[in-house]
């Protein structure tokens, strides 16, 4: 396995002397080769994580509201209790989680994120009254990060898991391993809501082979049980097949090449070895990592990164969910499902070329590019509504908004639809960049699990406050019909100004 550091290793061009380093122009280095097998294995665990997290969303409304007219409470109003709550214990296990890392090791931390994932996953599968759920989707996130109220707290381990990358990757080819990382996010995008909106239900929707009363009672395990076994795989890959990184708890301390490699011919450079450094054997204080300003502008820049994130998906699984009359687009879970889905599929294609777009732009040019595709995004989403209106009053003049549900969707509502998904999907693309800025920018590979989790940290602290912002905003916007029922966009368009402020600081402190 190659194991690459920044700090360990040198690379000299074999036809280059120190001398004369200085005065001949320097040459890019050809990418590293990849352990090909090492990177399968974590991004295997790594796929896990988006299908917990996504398996829900075509359900979770209907789910909510279930719960929320037994209680005698706002759909809307548990709902955005229950995404906050994700949020917090994301926000509280993050840091724990890339400390534990540094000292612990990386194993140990994304094993018990991926078992406690599959647990409380089947758990909330289970959940019958409100505050179960909440537990069950808090401890879950302690797991994954951004799955259901209990998959909060585990999902905290998503800092280790870029940590792995981070070692696995070096200057000359994390433009690849990060960009594939992140296609393997997508892909868990993708087949998380195909799994919650074909199973969800499954009495209702095959009642000849599901006929025991069971599955009446709870509609919502099947997809659940499928997570929790694709979790329990991610847990044993975790331990039987990955190895660790960490630089001192590693068995082997020195390098080793390892014989499958990816990324084709070998560099011509000549790797020099040195002893490692304390930076990479020993974390460095938190206070420290915030003292360096380009790494606090890098968390900076991950929070916001991460408002915009969490507001668009609130907002949109929002809408999708509401009625045509309140300004929504009266979407089935089914349909809810396909459109999630399909901006998993739109984030592959995409993600697939950023190697170039990096090697071309530059990763805080695509950045400053990705932070203002939020702008356009929102801006583009009430034409979906608008088009939805339309479409809706053409198909019965009588009642012109019908509730949700009652009528089919034209393919003029989905490509109004696909406009603001497709240009989320360049949003998202700077998530892959931010974990490069991370890696670029931490002092050394044992601090690197620290730094990962300041990041993650600050992103899960903008998803707590970001779906409780974005639901009451989107919600007095269609009730009290602010700006035409728009104050919601306008406000979404000043936030996604500021973040790009916030990600110009990087370029700044950098130069």
């Amino acid at each position: 396995m190659t194991l690459h550091q920044r700090s360990p290793e040198r690379v000299v061009d074999a036809a280059t002397t120190d001398e004369a380093e200085s005065l001949i122009p320097k040459h890019k280095a050809k990418p590293t080769p990849l352990p090909i097998g090492q990177l399968a294995v974590i991004y295997a665990v790594k796929l896990t994580l988006p299908i917990a997290s996504t398996q829900t969303m075509p359900y979770y409304n209907l789910l909510i509201e279930k719960l929320a007219a037994s209680e005698g409470a706002e759909t809307g109003y548990y709902s955005g209790l229950a995404h906050s709550a994700f949020a917090i214990t994301g926000f509280i296990s993050m840091f724990v989680w890339g400390r534990l890392s540094d000292s612990k090791g990386r194993i140990p931390v994304i094993f018990l994120g991926t078992a406690g994932t599959a647990v409380f996953t089947l758990l909330f599968g289970l959940s019958q009254t409100f505050n179960a759920l909440l537990v069950n989707r808090m401890l879950e996130m302690l797991s994954v990060a951004l799955t259901t109220p209990t998959a909060g707290f585990f999902s905290g381990i998503t800092g280790a898991i870029h940590s792995v990358v981070g070692e696995l990757s070096d200057e000359t080819n994390q433009s690849t391993a990060f960009p594939l990382y992140d296609i393997v996010s997508a892909l868990g995008f993708v087949i998380g809501p195909l799994i919650g909106g074909t199973f969800a239900d499954p009495a209702k929707e095959w009642p000849d082979i599901f006929t025991d009363p069971f599955w009446k009672e709870y509609p919502y395990l099947l997809p659940c049980l499928i997570t929790t076994a694709i979790s329990t795989v991610a847990a044993l890959l975790s331990v039987f097949a990955l190895k660790e990184t960490l630089p001192g708890k590693r068995k082997n301390k020195s390098p080793v090449i390892e014989e499958e490699l990816i990324l084709g011919p070998e560099s011509s450079a000549t790797v020099i070895d040195v002893p490692p450094t304390l930076e990479d054997l020993q974390p460095l204080s938190v206070r420290h990592l915030l003292s360096i300003p380009v790494l606090r502008a890098v968390i900076l820049s991950s929070g916001a990164l991460g408002l915009a994130g969490s507001c668009f998906t609130n907002i949109f699984v929002l809408m999708a969910y509401t009625p045509i009359r309140q300004g929504g687009l009266a979407f089935s879970p089914a349909q809810i499902g396909r459109a999630i889905s399909s901006m998993g599929a739109v984030s592959i294609l995409l993600k697939l070329c950023m190697p170039k777009l990096l090697r071309r732009f530059g990763t805080l040019g695509m950045f400053d590019f990705s932070m203002l595709a939020w702008m356009a995004t929102f801006a583009a989403m009430p034409l979906a509504s608008f088009v939805a209106q339309r479409a809706a009053s053409a198909v019965s003049p009588a009642t012109p908004l019908v509730g949700a549900f009652l009528r089919d969707t034209s393919t003029r509502e989905w490509v109004a639809v696909a406009v603001p998904l497709f240009l989320s999907r360049l949003g998202c693309l700077a998530f892959s960049i931010i974990m490069i800025l991370t890696r670029d920018h931490a002092p050394g590979s044992a601090s690197l699990g620290t730094a990962n989790g300041l990041a993650e940290l600050a992103q899960s602290l903008a998803s707590t406050v970001g779906p409780t912002i974005a639901s009451s905003l989107f919600a007095v916007s269609a009730s009290k019909h602010l700006l035409g029922g728009h104050l919601w966009v306008v406000c979404m368009l000043l936030l996604s100004l500021f973040n790009c402020w916030v990600a110009r600081r990087i370029r700044n402190y950098r130069n």
